[in-house]
């Protein structure tokens, strides 16, 4: 099954045109940029990336599985309906209605989406073994359409906040991981991803990490939800980026101010000067969220559990 959901489609531009009309008489000081969408079940809202023709989708909430599903000729991922609750802390409603998984069997990596929350169950047995330094992802994600792409720091007073709840029941493999990724992107192209660290299997660090992920060609800053950090600021009604699983609703939240964004970049362009030309932050455009859920295994197996909603995304002033 793919994705292409007018539901899901109309839901989130509709939100995003309230916002904007409604401008003037919310809150005072603050612009909702995306908030997640409640969907009756997950049929058409799944992209395959390594076999969906025509790019990743924009402008609707969808559900991105980096691997083709080795045990179907299309590729595509099948119905399944095992209770995957305690490996994602999320029981639907409807398993037959909210669950594709690689296989029709229970413990198969399973995408899950129901309501106001989505959730994945990742398994390594589910892929080639003969391969090394494989990467396994499932991850919710939204694209601005074109045209439609925010500058959250247009004006020098703006600040960009995000939150969500999440669970993370099961986690084995030492590169196990979740990461909020926001994704900007510059005057000449270069791609930013901007991650809040909220879990590493087995170490809670303070370390801010970086590189270049050439899945995505995108230029990466990584900073611990923690105090004290110097890329971001965590709210104090937010949990704290961990390296133990856990169940029951947690809730994250963040947030980045100008200039904490202009050192990002700054710190970037030294380690990319041929590619982060500029620091000026009025340049940068928003293109995207998704949760950065995945492992890397070689040649140890790995799991990864994980439920997430009430993800929200605001600039305030």
């Amino acid at each position: 099954m793919t994705k292409r959901s007018p539901t899901v489609r109309g839901f989130v531009v509709a939100t995003l045109v309230a916002a904007a009309a409604t401008a003037g008489t919310a809150a005072a000081g603050t612009t909702v940029l995306f908030e997640q969408p409640s969907v009756s079940g997950i049929a058409n809202n799944v992209y395959v990336a390594q076999v969906d023709k025509g790019g990743l989708p924009t402008g609707t909430w969808d559900l991105v599985v980096l691997q083709r599903d080795p045990f179907t000729t299309s590729g595509h991922l099948v119905p399944t309906s095992w209770n995957a609750t305690a490996q994602t802390g999320f029981t639907p409603a409807s398993a037959s209605t909210a669950e594709l998984g690689f296989r029709n069997q229970s413990g198969t990596s399973t995408a899950i989406m129901e309501g106001d929350t989505v959730a994945a169950y990742l398994n390594s047995k589910d892929l080639p073994t003969t391969l090394s330094n494989q990467k396994m992802m499932i991850t919710p994600q939204y694209r601005f359409p074109a045209g439609a792409t925010p500058v959250p720091f247009a004006s020098s007073t703006n600040v960009l906040n995000g939150e969500l709840d999440l669970q993370i029941p099961v986690a084995v493999g030492r590169h196990t991981y979740v990461n909020a990724d926001l994704l900007f992107v510059g005057p000449t192209g270069a791609r930013v991803s901007y991650g809040v660290k909220l879990f590493q299997n087995g170490a809670r660090t303070a370390v801010v990490g970086g590189g270049y992920d050439e899945v995505d060609n995108a230029y990466m800053i990584n900073c611990p939800l923690d105090s004290g950090t110097q890329f971001l600021t965590k709210a104090s009604t937010s949990g704290t980026s961990t390296g133990t699983p856990w169940t029951g609703w947690r809730h994250f939240q963040w947030s980045i101010d100008e200039t904490q964004f202009v050192a990002a970049l700054k710190r970037l362009a030294q380690e990319y000067p041929n590619v982060v030309q500029t620091t000026d932050p009025t340049q940068y455009v928003f293109a995207g969220f998704h949760l950065n859920a995945e492992f890397h295994y070689s040649p140890t197996p790995a799991e990864l559990g994980w439920s997430m909603r009430g993800l929200k995304l605001w600039t305030s002033w």
